[in-house]
């Protein structure tokens, strides 16, 4: 199927600008996109179900808007979201009626038909449910009956729209197996809409975004979901990285954050001191929370640097491997001081990172609240020959200490700071 430069809307508001893409046989090509953003047009205008206003369509080489109705229907296969039919049909009779377009006017069903039908409900684990009518069925099995129709109808190319609605995590991924079979096995073109970036990762070769009714990327998963992509297209914070031998990337939405950090007014703010990955879980689950939240100084490329940018968290960096430099200690320090509370994580501690030490134990001196945060004593991760282990202990004596993360995470949101510290 070959959709080029296809514009289509309803009446006078237009949906699709120019999309073009390409699923070729043998291959599942994805959709993916936010609410809004044309995928089911796109399907609708591909299954000649919707005239484009500009561009063309092309199955097998072929204008289905040329054809007839039967004729079109052998070259594409449509699996909606929702069936709704006017009457209550058996699963059989459901399934049978994609064989509509290769049988003539009131003649009645060959042997060949009932062989196809019997295939296709076999292979969408709906044989058993032949003779249940239609409404009877649950959301995820009347999604199977329909994708047996559809599988019964035989053609070279098959639409999706949205196939794993109402299923259970087990038939999607029998669902998505099949489908992915019969590109393998028959060599059919699959073009499928997802919602789930993960299941897109998995089961497509081919993905293309859409965002405002235009194709904003294209190409493997790998090339398409990244981090970027979910932040530009879906306006979610999240941690793409690449999982299993084949190396697809596993997405993992954080939960949405303003872009705008306040400094100063009403809203509370944590800062936290981190590094080496002890300060990720604090910071997510602050920020998850709805607490403003800033961080440092911490190293270019550290772990909870990265986790502080995914979320768009202020913060305060150097570079990798140097010093805390004079600047980067005031501006830390003026955070500290305008902060509702800082977390001190139990983060390793060198020549490199000490000054934090020093600006925490600043700020408890001048009032601000503080929360430690230790659950590997400070002896085994000082790397300054001393010199953090006696700030660090001098820190706990002005402040509420906790050995978990939930614990401390339970008192900033409820307050219970004193109650806390005291337990």
């Amino acid at each position: 199927m070959d959709i080029r430069d296809v514009h289509a809307g309803y009446g006078p508001r237009s949906v699709l600008n120019g999309v073009s893409l390409v699923a070729r046989r043998g291959e599942v090509t994805g959709l993916i996109g936010p609410n809004g953003s044309g995928k089911t047009t796109l399907v609708r205008v591909a299954s000649r179900g919707l005239s484009p206003r500009g561009g063309s369509v092309r199955v097998e080489g072929v204008d289905p808007y040329t054809l007839s109705s039967k004729e079109a229907a052998r070259l594409v296969g449509v699996v909606p979201q929702e069936l709704a039919p006017a009457f209550d049909y058996t699963v059989l009779e459901v399934v049978l009626m994609g064989r509509s377009p290769y049988r003539a006017r009131w003649t009645g069903h060959g042997s060949d038909d009932w062989a196809q039908a019997r295939r296709a409900m076999a292979a969408a684990s709906v044989l058993h449910l032949a003779d249940r009518p239609i409404g009877e069925l649950s959301g995820g099995e009347r999604q199977r009956a329909v994708l047996a129709q559809a599988l019964a109808q035989d053609t070279p190319v098959l639409l999706l729209d949205e196939p794993t609605t109402h299923l259970d995590i087990r038939h999607m991924v029998e669902i998505l197996g099949l489908v992915r079979g019969l590109a393998r096995a028959q060599g059919k073109a699959i073009l499928a809409i997802f919602h789930d970036l993960n299941l897109a990762a998995s089961y497509c070769d081919v993905i293309f975004a859409l965002a405002e009714g235009q194709v904003v990327a294209s190409g493997s998963p790998v090339e398409v979901i990244t981090a970027d992509l979910v932040r530009d297209v879906f306006g979610l914070e999240a941690d793409v990285s690449p999982v299993g031998a084949s190396g697809r990337p596993s997405v993992v939405v954080s939960p949405p954050v303003a872009r705008e950090r306040t400094l100063i007014g009403d809203a509370p703010r944590a800062h936290v001191v981190g590094g080496a990955g002890r300060g990720a879980a604090a910071l997510r689950g602050l920020a998850e929370r709805g607490l403003d939240v800033s961080v440092g100084v911490l190293h270019g490329g550290d772990t909870d640097a990265t986790v502080a940018e995914r979320l768009n968290l202020l913060r305060v960096t150097v570079p990798p491997f140097s010093s805390i430099d004079r600047r980067s200690a005031e501006d830390t320090g003026e955070l500290m001081r305008r902060a509702s509370v800082v977390i001190v994580c139990d983060a390793p501690f060198g020549p490199g990172n000490v000054e934090n030490l020093h600006l925490a134990l600043r700020a408890a001196r001048d009032g601000v609240r503080i929360m430690v945060l230790e659950q590997v004593p400070i002896e085994e991760r000082d790397f300054t020959g001393g010199e953090a282990t006696v700030l660090w202990h001098d820190l706990v004596r002005h402040a509420w200490v906790f050995d978990s993360v939930d614990s401390l995470l339970r008192a900033v949101t409820v307050g219970s700071v004193s109650a806390a510290g005291e337990a």
